[in-house]
């Protein structure tokens, strides 16, 4: 996966309209803006990683285990992950793109995905 293929995909994730819960003072439009410049601030350059636990594995782990698995944007200990074939989302956590603990939960929403 490249850079642009990544920001393609988030950039598409973007157009629908995100499930976030907005903090009070502020409207969902500005919080949803704030939320992706945020997370646009956090893009890396795409690296393969292994997904090897899942907090919740009867979800979605067996997907992750399956296909090839893109970290594309990374805040300390938090990864974002999608999928080669597949533009879902999902939060990890680890330090070793080898090792990667996922929340177990997938969606075609990255932000939603990447608040946790």
């Amino acid at each position: 996966m490249t850079e642009s293929e990544a920001i393609s995909r988030l950039m598409t994730s973007f157009g629908d309209e995100p499930q976030l819960i907005t903090p009070k003072g502020k409207t969902y439009e500005e919080y949803v803006e704030q939320c992706k410049s945020d997370l646009l601030g956090y893009l890396i350059k795409p690296i393969e990683v292994q997904v090897t636990s899942a907090c919740f594995p009867e979800y979605d782990l067996q997907k992750y285990q399956e296909d090839t698995v893109w970290a594309i944007a990374r805040s300390k200990n938090n990864w974002l992950l999608t999928l080669d074939t597949q533009a879902e989302f999902a939060l990890a956590f680890g330090e070793s793109t080898d090792s990667l603990q996922m929340l177990g939960f997938s969606s075609s929403d990255a932000l939603a995905e990447w608040l946790g």
